[in-house]
C-alpha cells in the first residue's frame, strides 16, 4: 500500500510499506520550527526510527563572511541564532581578538558578561514558553512572553536595537551602559525572579505537567562523543560548563552556580533552564553593582586632535595581522558555540561556526527511539534548536 502526496515535502505525507508507516513530520508543521523535515518510522504509535533533512534554511553564511572584512561580519552573528544574538556576537568578537591579540578593558568584559547573561535569560524564557505551548499549557506561553518583551526593551535602550544590535566590537562594546539602565536592569531581573516562584508553583510541579514530561527523552550519562553540551548535557548529570571550566576574567568577580540534573529526561531539562534563569539573574545583579562602582570612579576628558594625530592612531590600530588562526568557544544558552577564524593579509580566509544546536538536533535520533508520536513534538522543543544556526 502506498499513500503519499505529490509534494515530497508535504507536512503530512504518509508512506506505508509492509506494515511500517513513514510519516513526514514537517517542514510545514509549526512545532517543527518551520524548516525541519523529519521522517518518522512508526509501528502503531511508537517511533522505531527517524530520518532528518537539514539545510532548507542554508544561506552560505560562512562563505559570505569569508568574502568580507572581519569587522563587517559581526552583523551576520545576529542572524544565526536569532534568539541568542549577543552571545553569538561575543564568541565571534573574542575569537577575532584572539587572532589580533587585542586586550579588553575590565569594564568592557563586565558589560559583555552582563549582555550574555541577559541573553541567556531571554533565550530560556522563550524556550520554556514555546515548550509549554507545545505541551498545551498556554498560561506560561503568554506569561513568559511578557517578561521577554521587557528584556528586549532593556536591550533597545542600551543599543537602540531590539534584536540585531551588532554592538560588540573588538576591544569592548560600541557604547557603555548608563547608570539609569543598570538600575532598570536590576529592578527588572528582581521582578522576573519573583515571578519564577509563581511559575514553579503553578506549572512546573503540576501533576499533569510532571506526568507528561517525566521519563520522556532520557539521555544517559555515557554521552561522550554524542555532541551534547549545555543544558542537554547537564541534565544527564555531567557538571560541565565553560563558565566554570574556562571562565573569562569577568566571571571571577561573580558567584555562579550551575544546576545539574539527575534523570536526564525532559522534566530535568525544563527545571534546569528555570534554575539557570535564577542564577543568571543573580549574576546580572552582581554585575550591575560592579559596573556602578566602575562608573562612579570613571572620569572622561576630551582633547582636540589634529589630522596627523588621527591618522597616526588609525595606522597604529588598524588590522595588521599577516596570517593568524584562532579558535574560541563560549557557553551559550543552548550549549557550547565554537568559532574558528583564519585571517590572512587583513582579510578573512576561512571561517567555521559550530553551533550547539546541530549536535543536539542530530541527537534526536536516539532520544526519539521508543517514544510515541506525541512525544516527538515535545522533544523538539526540549532540545532547543534555532535553524538559523543549524543550517547557517
Amino acid at each position: 500500500m502506498y499513500l503519499q502526496d505529490s509534494s515530497s515535502y508535504c507536512a503530512c505525507s504518509v508512506l506505508v510499506v509492509a506494515g511500517a508507516l513513514a510519516l513526514s513530520f514537517g517542514p510545514a508543521h509549526p512545532a517543527a520550527h518551520g524548516v525541519l523535515r523529519c521522517v518518522l518510522f512508526l509501528r502503531s504509535e511508537w517511533i522505531t526510527g527517524s530520518s532528518m533533512t537539514l539545510g532548507l534554511l542554508h544561506r552560505g553564511t560562512e562563505k559570505l563572511m569569508e568574502l568580507r572584512h572581519p569587522m563587517q561580519t559581526i552583523g551576520y552573528m545576529d542572524r544565526l541564532d536569532y534568539v541568542s544574538m549577543l552571545s553569538t556576537e561575543v564568541c565571534y568578537v573574542e575569537c577575532l581578538e584572539e587572532v589580533l591579540h587585542v586586550d579588553v578593558a575590565m569594564e568592557g568584559q563586565l558589560i559583555r558578561v552582563l549582555l550574555q547573561e541577559v541573553t541567556r535569560v531571554a533565550n530560556h524564557l522563550l524556550n520554556i514558553a514555546c515548550h509549554a505551548g507545545d505541551v498545551g499549557c498556554l498560561v506560561a506561553l503568554l506569561w513568559l512572553f511578557e517578561d521577554r518583551e521587557l528584556l528586549h526593551e532593556l536591550l533597545a535602550t542600551w543599543s537602540g536595537a531590539r534584536m540585531h544590535a551588532s554592538s560588540v566590537v573588538p576591544g569592548g562594546t560600541r557604547c557603555s551602559i548608563r547608570s539609569t539602565t543598570l538600575v532598570t536592569c536590576t529592578e527588572l531581573l528582581q521582578h522576573l525572579s519573583s515571578r519564577m516562584d509563581v511559575l514553579l508553583a503553578t506549572v512546573m510541579v503540576h501533576r499533569v505537567w510532571a506526568a507528561r514530561l517525566s521519563g520522556v527523552g532520557v539521555l544517559t550519562v555515557g554521552v561522550d562523543g554524542s555532541g551534547a553540551s549545555g543544558v542537554l548535557l547537564r541534565s544527564a548529570g555531567a557538571s560541565w560548563d565553560l563558565r566554570l571550566i574556562a571562565p573569562p576574567q569577568a566571571y571571577s568577580c561573580t558567584v555562579l552556580s550551575v544546576p545539574v540534573g539527575t534523570y536526564g529526561d525532559s522534566m530535568d531539562r525544563v527545571l534546569i533552564r528555570m534554575l539557570e534563569l535564577l542564577t543568571s539573574s543573580s549574576v546580572v545583579i552582581q554585575l550591575t553593582a560592579l559596573l556602578s562602582t566602575v562608573h562612579a570612579g570613571t572620569t572622561t576628558s576630551y582633547a582636540s586632535m589634529g589630522l596627523q594625530s588621527v591618522l597616526a592612531v588609525f595606522m597604529a590600530y588598524r588590522m595588521t595581522a599577516t596570517t593568524s588562526q584562532g579558535i574560541h568557544a563560549v557557553e551559550g544558552p543552548k550549549g557550547e558555540l565554537h568559532i574558528s577564524l583564519t585571517v590572512t593579509n587583513s582579510s578573512m580566509w576561512r571561517c567555521r561556526v559550530r553551533p550547539a544546536d546541530l549536535g543536539h538536533l542530530l541527537g534526536l535520533h536516539a532520544l526519539m527511539l521508543g517514544t510515541s508520536l506525541a512525544d516527538a513534538v515535545m522533544l523538539i522543543g526540549t532540545v532547543d534548536v534555532v535553524f538559523g544556526a543549524v543550517d547557517l
